[in-house]
């Protein structure tokens, strides 16, 4: 089995920033297929949130880990949403209901979606409903509100998510 790492490399070098000429002052990034109208793009989001999350728990930073590690889950929830359907429907930030979505989509006949379904843990997870799940409320709360058991599961689920839904979302050209 691969390693979360190897895996998030691999998918870092899918989505590398294309660099312009010289003259050009900045890179563009690469977008996925199912960017939206509106410049949302749901599977790089999670990437980089996911990029993002992974330096705040090695910087002991649990508060910052755990919140965005939720951002990472809604975007590939979200992304599986958009594949099989078309547009991410208005869920907002519930997690809980994207995942019900997501799999109630993923269960149709001829679905797109359905060999996607995202790892989440047995038991308590971060799509669980507040107060006990993520909610993205969590960033006016104090510094410590989450606990690092709580980050680190948090963000050992959303990696195994994301591996589950964007990077094979991206190899099979979907996203």
């Amino acid at each position: 089995m691969l390693s979360m790492a190897r895996i998030f490399s691999f998918f870092r070098a899918l989505t590398s920033k294309v660099t312009l000429p010289r003259s050009a002052a900045r890179p563009i990034p690469r977008m996925s297929r199912i960017r939206q109208a509106n410049g949302d793009d749901y599977p790089e989001s999670a990437a980089e949130n996911l990029a993002d999350a992974l330096s705040l728990l090695a910087a002991n930073r649990t508060d910052g880990a755990a919140y965005l590690s939720g951002y990472v889950v809604e975007c590939a929830l979200k992304s599986l949403v958009v594949v099989a359907a078309g547009n991410p429907l208005n869920f907002g930030h519930n997690l809980n209901r994207l995942s019900r979505e997501a799999l109630n989509l993923a269960a149709l006949p001829g679905s797109k979606t359905a060999r996607y379904i995202p790892r989440l843990n047995p038991g308590p997870s971060i799509i669980d409903a507040p107060p006990n799940g993520w909610r993205e409320t969590l960033r006016y709360r104090e510094a410590g509100a989450v606990t690092a058991l709580t980050a680190t599961s948090w963000l050992a689920e959303a990696q195994a998510v994301f591996a589950s839904t964007i990077i094979p979302l991206r190899i099979d050209g979907l996203i």
